[in-house]
């Protein structure tokens, strides 16, 4: 089951009432709609302070609402800079680009040797999210979550999407094929084949890039904190989360399972088994954990900088429009400053402000 059809199950659960479910698989967005709905359980009253021992303060944010908890980290799901070491060493390249400046140098000489440089998913849907990254990483935020508003249109946000612009219409080392992937999936797929030298992209692209059935690429996949302009390093990140629905009737028995799977060990064989990172730090940095997952390395630091999910109850509707006007800046059939401007104006329109 996918994330939305798990989400739509859930949703028509709670709104008709069931009492089902004792304990549910949460993402940050999920908590932010269902949470004001009141179909999850607070938790703070029953998070013990063992429970959090191990886990960074900030991995509870994104499951909170109004101050409170409402889900129990698990797991994190940052995007990282990936790079194909062979393309690297083809082009005279030793190091990954630890800034978008460098980035841009190291484009050029990949460029000159006839290898793509990168991509981006553009698709008209999803290109609000690289557009995150970016923006953080010139130290500007997306959405001012006490106001309630679209803080993108600001000047951080014009040179991040210039920035975005620039690498298609002026340089010209993004893949034509961005403006096609409408999710991190089909732009991991093209990175294994071998046709792009460096992206963004979620941690499952490393064990499909290294899986000989899947990739051309074997051995060859470097991972590095994502560039930076203003901040050293921005993320894009999914944290996933257990929580207890409003209407269970066993929250104490509930909670006892939460405890158990989130302990150091049960993180680990999280880690190991599937592969997913695991908020308790301990855990983290275990060396079998490190072993198994190369590319986990960088994520502590690479958490310490902004990351979050973008979470709202009108979600949906607000990244599809922001994401046409992304995707229209980048095309240049408008500027940054129109881009933004009309996408705030738009957004503003459906958040009834």
């Amino acid at each position: 089951m996918n994330f939305t059809e798990q989400h739509d199950k859930l949703a028509t659960a709670f709104a008709g009432g069931s009492t089902e479910y004792d304990i549910v698989h949460v993402r940050d967005d999920f908590v932010a709609e269902f949470a004001p709905k009141g179909f999850l359980t607070p938790l703070d009253d029953l998070i013990t302070e063992d429970m959090k021992a191990n886990i960074s303060e900030s991995y509870f944010t994104p499951m909170m609402n109004g101050g409170q908890i409402y889900g129990f980290p698990r797991y994190l799901w940052p995007w990282q800079f990936y790079y194909n070491k062979a393309l690297f060493a083809e082009a005279g390249i030793e190091n990954p680009p630890a800034t978008w400046t460098e980035f841009n140098a190291v484009a050029e000489k990949l460029k000159a040797k006839g290898i793509t440089p990168y991509a981006e998913p553009w698709g008209e849907t999803f290109s609000y999210t690289p557009f995150i990254v970016h923006l953080r990483s010139e130290g500007g935020e997306f959405w001012d979550e006490e106001q309630d508003l679209p803080t993108f249109n600001s000047p951080e946000g014009v040179r991040a999407l210039q920035f975005m612009a620039d690498m298609n219409l002026k340089d010209k080392i993004i893949s034509p094929q961005s403006v096609q992937y409408d999710s991190t999936a089909p732009l991991a797929d093209a990175f294994a084949q071998g046709t792009i030298a460096m992206m963004m992209n979620a941690p499952h692209t490393y064990p499909l890039a290294n899986n000989p059935e899947t990739s051309k690429i074997t051995g060859q996949v470097g991972v590095a904190l994502v560039p930076g302009a203003e901040l050293k390093t921005a993320s894009y990140a999914e944290t996933g989360g257990l929580a207890i629905p409003a209407g269970s009737k066993n929250k104490e028995q509930a909670m006892e399972y939460i405890k158990f799977v989130t302990s150091t060990e049960q993180e680990k064989a999280m880690a190991i088994g599937i592969g997913r990172i695991p908020v308790d730090n301990v855990a983290l940095q275990d060396a079998e954990v490190q072993e198994a997952n190369p590319h986990f390395a960088s994520v502590a630091e690479q958490m310490e900088y902004p990351y979050g999910m973008f979470k709202h109850e009108k979600a949906a509707a607000i990244s599809t429009e922001v994401s046409r006007h992304i995707s229209a800046a980048v095309a240049g059939r408008e500027t940054p400053e129109e881009a933004l401007k009309a996408a705030e104006a738009n957004v503003l329109k459906i958040i009834g402000k």
